[in-house]
């Protein structure tokens, strides 16, 4: 492998055809409806109805929008409730962790700005809009350090026992045109940048679909 290797948008799009719900990950699917029971949260929480909710995912490299049940607990004591929180689920967002990194990672990675981006799929071109970007970018920037973190994490138990180091034989030196262009948080989105170069370079090295790796390094 050359010592400058970097996966290409080609690489990345069939190592992401499909979101972490295609491939199971812990949800059942019922007439039509993905639902995703979860674990108790602990003694004394019982079971709550459900939480429902639409979501876009990828299937065979498509964005589909598919209904979400997330089982809901209750706790009798103190009459607290919770959810389970399925591990590609981003927060209130419509859209799975997938999307959203394939979203960011050509515009953190490019040479042009967010609205002349190149998406790694046209399938991708016209979901999520400029400013829904913009706050992802923000809302994981603030913890890009936790994200690298748990990546990496998540590809040292995979690469045991050789060290993870050799998926990486050029290193993790951000693209020049990052350091060109005029960012809020300059820190945090080179962090992140190289957090999403490790995670692709990972699966693709691995032979891994990139929902699988992201739901790994989001247990941690």
């Amino acid at each position: 492998m050359p010592s400058d290797w970097r996966p290409t948008d080609e690489q990345i799009a069939e190592a992401s055809r499909n979101s972490l719900a295609v491939l199971s990950g812990g949800y059942v699917e019922r007439d039509g409806v993905l639902e995703f029971p979860g674990k108790r949260p602990g003694p004394g929480w019982h079971i709550h109805g459900w939480l429902e909710r639409w979501l876009w995912l990828l299937v065979e490299g498509l964005p589909v929008r598919r209904r979400l049940r997330k089982r809901r607990w209750l706790q009798v004591s103190t009459g607290s409730t919770c959810h389970s929180r399925p591990p590609d689920d981003w927060g209130p967002g419509y859209f799975c962790w997938l999307i959203v990194i394939l979203k960011l990672w050509p515009w953190l990675n490019g040479d042009a700005g967010l609205h002349n981006v190149a998406q790694v799929s046209h399938a991708l071109d016209d979901h999520a809009c400029t400013r829904t970007v913009q706050r992802w970018l923000r809302k994981l920037g603030a913890r890009a350090l936790e994200i690298q973190q748990a990546i990496r994490s998540a590809l040292i138990e995979r690469c045991e026992p050789r060290p993870v180091e050799h998926l990486f034989p050029g290193g993790l030196s951000p693209p020049e045109s990052l350091a060109r262009r005029r960012w809020r948080e300059p820190d945090s989105v080179t962090t992140l940048h190289r957090a999403l170069t490790m995670l692709f370079v990972g699966v693709i090295e691995l032979d891994l679909p990139t929902a699988v790796l992201l739901a790994e390094a989001r247990g941690r």
